[in-house]
C-alpha cells in the first residue's frame, strides 16, 4: 500500500485515498516534488491545494510550485525573479536586434519595401483561463492574408535592387563589409 500513496501522502505519512485530490499532481514517482517539499514544504503545498476549488486550479498551482522549487534550486537568491529578469533582458536585445535589422534594411532596400509588423497585445492573463486563449485565435483569424503573410514575407531575391543600382544576384566589389548583428546569449 505504501508503493500506491501519493507524493505528498508518503512525505505526510498519511493514508493515501485513491479519491486523493494530490496523486494527479504528484504521483508516488514524481521526482518534481522533491524540490517542492524542500522549498515549500509538503504540508504547506497540501494547504494550498486543498484551498483550491477546481481541478484546472489545482493543475496550475502544481505547476507553478513545480517551475518555482525548480527556479529557486537553480538560483537560490533570485528564484523565478531572476529568471524573469534573466529573459527579459534577453527579450530587449532581440527587439534592439529586430530595430537594428529593420534600419538595415531600409537603408538597403528601401522603407516602402520592408514588411511591416503586425502587433497583436498580450494580456497578462493570457494563459490563466482558455476562454482568453479564444479570444486571441478569433483575433488571428480576423487577420487578412496579407496581415498574416506579412512578418514572413521577403520579396523576391530578383525584386529586390540594392542602393548602388546592382541587384541582390550580382556581386558588388565596391561595398565594405556588412554589419553583421551581435552575438549575444549563447
Amino acid at each position: 500500500m505504501n508503493s500506491k500513496r501519493c507524493a505528498i501522502c508518503r512525505v505526510l505519512k498519511q493514508i493515501c485515498d485513491p479519491n486523493c485530490i494530490y496523486k494527479a499532481h504528484f504521483p508516488s514517482n514524481d521526482t518534481r516534488f522533491e524540490d517542492v517539499h524542500q522549498i515549500f514544504g509538503a504540508k504547506n503545498v497540501a494547504n494550498i491545494l486543498n484551498n483550491l476549488g477546481s481541478e484546472e486550479q489545482r493543475k496550475i498551482a502544481a505547476n507553478s510550485l513545480c517551475y518555482a522549487a525548480e527556479a529557486r534550486r537553480r538560483d537560490p537568491v533570485s528564484g523565478i525573479h531572476g529568471m524573469v529578469q534573466h529573459y527579459q533582458s534577453i527579450l530587449n536585445d532581440v527587439e534592439q536586434d529586430i530595430k537594428f535589422a529593420e534600419n538595415e534594411l531600409k537603408r538597403n532596400v528601401g522603407p516602402d519595401q520592408v514588411p511591416k509588423f503586425v502587433y497583436i497585445p498580450i494580456e497578462d492573463d493570457f494563459l490563466t483561463t482558455s476562454t482568453s486563449l479564444n479570444f486571441f485565435i478569433e483575433k488571428i483569424k480576423r487577420l487578412t492574408t496579407v496581415e498574416k503573410n506579412q512578418p514572413m514575407q521577403l520579396l523576391k531575391r530578383e525584386d529586390r535592387k540594392m542602393g548602388d543600382g546592382h541587384s541582390v544576384n550580382d556581386a558588388s566589389t565596391s561595398a565594405g563589409p556588412s554589419a553583421t548583428l551581435p552575438k549575444k546569449h549563447e
